[in-house]
């Protein structure tokens, strides 16, 4: 296992999306602060990841209606990461438009200041849990600029992601955003697609030359705008998600959602609440943690929430 301590790493979490495929949840805060399920709410996941991986200096960048958002890493996250590192959250203009790339590329300065080595860029809207250590380990032995997390999904499921085309060492040949026609299949996997997850581990020096030169008057995003040149240099590789191990029984084992859609959000929901001690309990070794307050009354009651997703699944509910 990697000794963090001999990493320097900075996580970066995006967490402006405004949600606009999962309103009305998200008509008065962002999707990463949504209720999710028993106090948590989406964005616990991905810090939870980082708290129990050790990886305890984050920056969080905000946009999109963030003010509940604010006042849950306030007065929950920051003070457990303040224990021995930081959490500090940054919130970019609602009127501008950046990007992924261009949100990290606006607070450059302030990365640049933390000296970092490795620097991961994470999502702040998915369901799942992840050891980071495992993924910066395999990022040390690759050697290259950016290793990028995926998970391998059906072919038939492919459409609904973007898939990598690798090579037998799994580094990255290629890219294509919901494939239409032939999709890439995974060597020696037959039958599978390699999918990504949204989160990358980069070098530091070679973020910054990504970075440097962009114009932060358009927006610019990672997977569309900039990794495609690192993968024409052979400098970037996969980490494939169901490599990773957790201590403990894990009811539901590398599991995975982008629960962008009132579908996915729902269906998730349904999945946890069918396996309880995947997300905490007495002999669970990776909970998601959770501040010890009431759910918010944002959240839409059982039968609202089923008639939405409904409506949402099939048109004849509607």
């Amino acid at each position: 296992m990697t000794n963090v301590s001999k990493s320097n790493v900075l996580s970066i979490v995006l967490a402006g999306g405004a949600g606009k495929r999962l309103q009305p949840l998200t008509l008065k805060q962002a999707k990463p602060a949504l209720p999710f399920i028993k106090h948590r709410r989406v964005i616990d996941f991905a810090l939870s990841n980082l708290w129990h991986s050790g990886l305890r200096q984050a920056l969080v960048l905000t946009q999109y209606k963030p003010d509940s958002l604010h006042q849950h890493l306030q007065q929950f996250w920051q003070p457990m990461f303040n224990r021995d590192g930081f959490l500090r959250w940054y919130q970019a203009a609602a009127s501008v438009c950046q990007g992924t790339a261009g949100a990290v590329a606006a607070r450059l300065s302030i990365i640049r200041d933390q000296r970092p080595d490795v620097i991961a860029v994470l999502s702040a809207d998915h369901v799942y849990k992840m050891d980071y250590r495992q993924m910066l380990e395999f990022h040390q032995q690759q050697q290259l600029a950016v290793t990028v997390a995926a998970i391998a999904v059906p072919v038939a499921q492919a459409r609904q992601f973007g898939i990598f085309k690798v090579n037998d060492n799994y580094r990255i040949c290629g890219f294509i955003e919901k494939p239409q026609g032939e999709v890439p299949q995974i060597p020696g996997k037959p039958g599978y697609a390699l999918a990504s997850m949204g989160n990358y581990l980069f070098n530091a020096d070679s973020l910054y030359q990504l970075l440097d030169n962009i114009d932060l008057t358009q927006p610019v995003d990672f997977g569309h705008d900039l990794l495609p040149a690192l993968f024409r240099q052979q400098q970037a590789c996969v980490y494939n998600f169901s490599n990773n191990r957790l201590p403990g029984g894990q009811g539901l084992p590398h599991y995975w959602r982008d629960v962008g859609t009132l579908a996915t959000y729902f269906h998730s929901r349904l999945d946890i609440l069918q396996h309880p001690d995947w997300l905490d309990g007495p002999t669970q070794h990776w909970p998601i943690l959770a501040a010890n307050t009431q759910e918010p009354k944002i959240r839409l009651c059982t039968r609202a929430m089923q008639r939405l997703t409904l409506q949402h699944l099939h048109p004849l509910y509607a």
